[in-house]
């Protein structure tokens, strides 16, 4: 599985450089897809060098973690207007079918009509709506085709992202202590597991790092680093405190 998404990762950067090439080319603005944060980042650290040429990252709000990067020529301003990217405002009836959805419910419905993953970027699930990020080219399709999430009647509007307002993120604070920063060891504390079974879920690579999928069990976490496991959701560490009175490092996470 290793291979393939290193295979995956070498096609996806090849489509990266071809918008970027394109830009200088055509003398002309170029955006890619949605891509996940942690290639977003890979991507924009090699192509940012490419001469004549500028680039930005954005996914439609500030702490977006699906990521376009845009290409321009080197004497044109690149804005976050120039993403092509809009604002589905998707409400629930209360009335009619589950009181609660979750992301996994909004991604599947709408990835149900057809919609390639690429051109989705954040889902946002919040108490009286959920804003999905989208590609312009498909937001009114949505608009018009999404009538259920799930078994729940949903009704949705269209905005641009600049009229979007969302709620700071809200996190849950722990404090545990560990005998290192070993990956297993703090996902262990921070997800109620042992370490063995920590060591499992990594070796089937259902471990992301920083939004990348990592078999490296024993690899040091730093302050900043963001956790998650299939099915148990993520974390995030916030702060790496003192060494307790037996030798086990205080460190604080948060959750989601």
């Amino acid at each position: 599985m290793q291979k393939q998404l290193q295979q995956q990762q070498k096609f996806l950067f090849a489509k990266v450089l071809d918008a970027a090439q394109s830009s200088a080319l055509h003398h002309k603005k170029t955006t890619t897809d949605f891509m996940d944060r942690y290639k977003s980042e890979i991507f924009f650290e090699k192509v940012k060098s490419i001469q004549n040429v500028r680039a930005m990252v954005f996914g439609g709000h500030e702490q977006s973690e699906r990521r376009m990067i845009a290409f321009a020529p080197d004497y044109m301003e690149l804005t976050e207007q120039d993403f092509p990217i809009q604002a589905l405002h998707i409400t629930k009836n209360k009335k009619f079918g589950q009181a609660d959805l979750n992301h996994r419910d909004y991604l599947g419905s709408i990835l149900a009509l057809g919609i390639d993953r690429a051109k989705l970027g954040d889902i946002i699930v919040l108490e009286q709506k959920t804003i999905c990020y989208v590609h312009k080219d498909l937001a009114e399709y949505v608009k018009s085709t999404l009538e259920y999430v799930s078994r729940t009647k949903v009704d949705v509007s269209v905005s641009d992202i600049s009229t979007v307002t969302l709620p700071e993120k809200e996190w849950k604070y722990q404090t545990i202590t560990v005998a290192s920063l070993r990956l297993d060891a703090v996902a262990g504390g921070a997800f109620h597991m042992a370490r063995g079974k920590v060591q499992q879920y990594i070796k089937k690579e259902l471990v992301q790092l920083n939004w990348n999928t990592t078999t490296n069990i024993s690899c040091l976490l730093k302050q900043g680093d963001m956790i998650s496991i299939r099915g148990f959701g993520r974390i995030k560490i916030f702060e790496i405190g003192n060494i307790t009175k037996k030798d086990r490092i205080c460190v604080t996470i948060g959750r989601e």
